[in-house]
């Protein structure tokens, strides 16, 4: 007898990798579900095995969801100015703090706008040492009041001129602190540092690579608060409602639908988007399969769960799972829902504590087919 229904798996399994995709042409499994009779042994043997789907007692969206920050939370640090990267302090993934060193960063145009700046510091000396003589003299009677405002309206120019230059220095991410930088790197070398605290999430370019102006050499992400950007279907996007918690049970995180918008791309996806309230373990640029929580649940006759979307195989245009029984397994069909990467909610009528096959699915797919 064991001889015998071995021979049939084996049969089974060739004709399966025979059929290919097949399978599509295959009659639709008949209303009350056949046995596919097997022993603990000969499930083994398939490598088979089963988990216990959950039920789904309120409405629930399946679907899969980017984790980045909130709007204004990261930044780019860019070339300031033609040059190369001498040193690199940081790569992916380090935490820094705001103004940690990121880069030395070597350009002539650097040695430039610091001799500019320079210069207009001591324009301005100059001009603070003019307005004070001529101030002088004028409590004195020697010269008119007009004279001093002209040397004023100097002063306050040459003033501008070093905010000017010193601005410059700043936007450039490295700073005016040429006496500091010309001593343990050089003149026309400086730092480049983080105007924020947070983490590396990107680094483009190599010690010794000369860079263009404008080219991003890092992008920095404060990941102290997330948010999770949601692409769905438009028909499940009209299901969700601001307030709806989201679930993310692989990083053991939680979020709160914020926003959602139904009009759909060139792709025919709507677009949703759910601040973090419990991180978990998420990481920033990661795409991590989600559930949504709908306030109200779904009047609904037939029965709902989750469970593996690995435990669901096409058949003849209808999705099947294979449940098993005291002797074996029977193939059902359900109703997809919804899905993603992870998990699937169906609709389907089975006793509460049911397991369905999650591995050995193209065995018992052609065991299925060899009885049909």
């Amino acid at each position: 007898m064991s001889n015998s229904i071995g021979s049939k798996i084996l049969s089974g399994l060739t004709l399966c990798c025979a059929l290919g995709t097949g399978f599509g042409h295959a009659q639709t499994p008949a209303t009350a579900p056949k046995l596919l009779a097997l022993d603990a042994k000969q499930q083994a043997a398939l490598g088979v095995q089963v988990a216990t789907p959950l039920a789904a007692n309120t409405a629930q969206l399946l679907a899969s969801a980017t984790v980045n920050t909130l709007p204004g939370k990261d930044v780019t640090v860019s070339a300031p100015y033609p040059g190369q990267l001498s040193r690199l302090w940081v790569g992916v993934g380090d935490r820094v703090k705001a103004g940690a060193a990121l880069a030395q960063f070597t350009s002539p145009m650097l040695g430039e706008a610091r001799r500019q700046w320079q210069e207009a510091q001591l324009e301005l000396k100059n001009a603070n040492s003019a307005l004070q003589r001529d101030q002088a003299m004028l409590d004195e009677g020697i010269i008119p009041a007009v004279r001093v405002q002209i040397t004023r309206n100097k002063q306050e120019a040459a003033q501008a001129l070093v905010q000017a230059r010193e601005a410059e220095l700043r936007a450039a991410g490295i700073g005016a602190n040429a006496d500091h930088d010309k001593a343990t790197m050089g003149y026309a070398s400086g730092t480049l540092t983080a105007p924020i605290a947070g983490v590396v999430t990107q680094a483009f370019a190599a010690v010794g690579q000369r860079v263009e102006p404008g080219a991003v050499l890092f992008k920095l992400a404060d990941d102290s608060s997330l948010q999770l950007d949601i692409q769905l279907a438009s028909d499940k996007a009209a299901q969700l409602q601001v307030g709806d918690a989201v679930l993310v049970p692989s990083r053991e995180a939680q979020a709160k639908i914020v926003g959602v918008s139904r009009a759909v791309d060139a792709s025919q996806l709507a677009k949703a988007r759910a601040v973090v309230t419990q991180p978990g373990r998420l990481q920033v640029g990661e795409v991590v399969a989600i559930t949504v929580q709908a306030k109200a649940p779904t009047a609904t006759s037939v029965a709902r769960w989750l469970l593996p979307a690995r435990a669901l195989t096409p058949w003849n245009n209808q999705s099947l799972v294979f449940v098993r029984q005291s002797t074996g397994f029977t193939a059902q069909a359900v109703r997809v829902l919804s899905s993603n990467d992870d998990m699937a909610l169906v609709e389907a009528n089975w006793p509460a504590n049911s397991q369905v096959a999650i591995s050995g699915i193209a065995a018992l797919r052609a065991l299925l087919q060899k009885d049909e």
